[in-house]
């Protein structure tokens, strides 16, 4: 067996596994569907996106099954090149149809109109799919052939997307980042109108959401921290939100018998992304518990050079639906 049909084979094994990722999340969904809270048009949509997958999922195997055939019986033909890239195509419409719901429920969730947990189901089921989506196999090019030549140079490389997209203003966020970010400053904005609010906290407050705001873009002359610290017996733990030089992270840490210990959940600089949008989501989740606690005290760290004086700057919230996706 040559190195092209090993990797056909390993390619057609993956694309098996995704399949049955598409029915197993599909399929799940829509028994979970029926005790969710969610407007008629957003059940609607799921439904028709799970019963998508699922067909995705029998229509990868037929195509499976006819590669295999092609491979035993004319393992030359061009016809399983594009059968392969059939099944890739099915594979990337259907991220592109979990993205655009994902998008929708984001939007019904936000107004309130929606159960958080419907985002929740989204999201994990997403990655479990976006995670089973096999690499294209290398299969060599036909050198008489010039229309495959042509093929070739109009693939879209989407491994190397971003490569030339960098961008010094604007945070590496991926689109879906947008929920959480979304999340956070619903949960700071709620802390402007706690009853133990200062003029001073709310001050600083308002330059850190106007930075949040203007998220995925880089707002110059804000560094700065916004943590909910709980304090009993010389012990302590906080959960914390940072900007500062470029870098965003979402963080939480402890202070018992003398040692401190933190985690970084989710970091994001302009040109690199450690974390995913499902744990963002649930350190905001986490953050809004804290933000309503009394007990636990608002710490706000300046560690800017000079006040803040750039309220002048624009957002640009249209930014986020041309940044790349996790679920593409």
């Amino acid at each position: 067996m040559n190195s092209a049909t090993s990797e056909i084979r390993l390619f057609l094994t993956q694309t098996r596994d995704c399949a049955m990722q598409m029915m197993a999340n599909g399929s799940y969904i829509l028994n979970e569907l029926p005790s969710l809270r969610m407007p008629d048009a957003l059940r609607e949509k799921l439904e028709v996106l799970c019963n998508e997958l699922i067909g995705t999922k029998h229509d990868l195997i037929h195509e499976i099954f006819e590669v295999d055939e092609l491979m035993a019986e004319t393992p030359d033909s061009s016809c399983i090149r594009q059968r392969i890239d059939r099944m890739n195509q099915w594979m990337l419409e259907a991220n592109m149809r979990f993205k655009d719901t994902v998008e929708a429920t984001h939007e019904a969730v936000s107004a309130g109109n929606s159960d958080f947990v419907i985002s929740i189901l989204l999201m994990e089921s997403s990655i479990n799919i976006l995670n089973a989506v096999p690499q294209m196999p290398e299969m060599g090019t036909d050198d008489d052939s010039v229309d495959d030549e042509e093929e070739a140079e109009d693939t879209y490389d989407w491994e190397n997307d971003d490569e030339d997209s960098y961008d010094p203003n604007c945070y590496a966020f991926h689109t879906e980042d947008s929920y959480p970010i979304g999340q956070l400053i619903e949960a700071l904005s709620d802390l402007m109108f706690r009853d133990d609010a200062e003029l001073e906290t709310n001050a600083k407050l308002n330059t850190f959401l106007f930075a949040m705001k203007r998220l995925p873009l880089v707002t110059p002359g804000v560094r700065m921290s916004v943590g909910l610290r709980y304090d009993m017996g010389g012990e302590s733990d906080w959960i914390e939100i940072r900007m500062e030089d470029g870098e965003f992270t979402l963080g939480r840490g402890s202070w018992i018998d003398g040692d401190a210990d933190t985690e970084t959940v989710f970091e994001v600089t302009t040109d690199y992304r450690e974390g995913d949008a499902f744990v963002a989501s649930s350190f905001a989740e986490s953050f809004a518990e804290c933000a309503v606690d009394v007990c636990r005290e608002v710490v706000i760290e300046d560690f800017s050079d000079e006040p803040f004086t750039g309220f002048d700057l624009q957002p640009d919230t249209s930014r986020w639906s041309s940044l790349p996706s996790s679920f593409l």
